[in-house]
């Protein structure tokens, strides 16, 4: 698994492939997992097997491993929209 370093104060956009039995997760579920994480204001769109995520990091900057799960991350200074 690759690093990560989340910035605080900075959204984030992750692009999520779920596989097997993760496919028929609701998309409260995964935002859940984002939550324990520790980030806030959690949308998550989508279906199946690719969820587009939206998150807010409050905390101070942190550097973990990356789930598999998350196959790109963009971070922006200001929150974004999920496009449609």
């Amino acid at each position: 698994m690759a690093e990560y370093t989340v910035r605080k104060g900075k959204w984030y956009v992750a692009r999520i492939a779920l596989s097997g039995f993760n496919r028929f997760a609701t998309n409260r579920m995964v935002a859940a997992k984002l939550e324990d994480a520790g980030f806030t204001n959690v949308v998550v769109e989508g279906s199946g097997g690719i969820r587009l995520a939206i998150g807010y990091w409050p905390s101070d900057d942190a550097t973990a491993e990356q789930p598999v799960e998350i196959v790109d991350i963009v971070e922006k200074d200001s929150e974004p929209e999920i496009p449609t």
